[in-house]
Parts: C-alpha cells; structure tokens; sequence
C-alpha cells in the first residue's frame, strides 16, 4: 500500500496500472464539456480518470485527498436506498 505522497511521486503509466488493479470504481461520475470523469478510492484517497468525450479515450488522471473536491459528485449519489434501509431498520 502506498501514500497518496508517494502514489503522485509516480509516473502517469504507474499509476493508472495501479489504479486499475488496486483501485474501487465508486460509481460516480461528472461530465465537463470535453470529458467525461469517473470517480475512484485508492488507499484512502481518491482519484478521477478523464475521458475524452469523442472517443472515450482516457486522456489524464487527477489524484486528490482533501474531500472538498468530492463536491462535483454529490448531487449524483442517490441516497433514497439509504434512507429506505434506515427507516426499516434492515
């Protein structure tokens, strides 16, 4: 496992590789007008992959730890389940 410090000390193509075995896709994403952006948990940070909306080609990735920046994806979380669970007590 490592640090988000040494995860960004990484070069781009480690850290996709190691996003893409280590990581957990929180299923949420945003759009920008060029990219579609996915939202992703790894070691207790968090990263995005941007996709470029023409030919969905990954174009950068952007790691970040403070959870300011998790404010784009809350209006997609759906949290009706949640509540459901909690008034029925399951």
């Amino acid at each position: 496992m490592l640090t988000y410090n040494e995860f960004i000390e990484l070069n781009e193509d480690m850290q996709t590789q190691l996003l893409s075995l280590e990581g957990v896709c929180l299923e949420v994403s945003r759009n920008s007008r060029k990219f579609h952006i996915e939202l992703y948990s790894l070691y207790g940070f968090y990263c995005e992959i941007y996709f470029n909306k023409e030919n969905e080609e990954p174009m950068y990735l952007r790691s970040f730890k403070n959870l300011k920046n998790l404010d784009p994806y809350l209006e997609s979380i759906d949290v009706g389940e949640l509540l459901r669970i909690m008034e029925e007590g399951l």
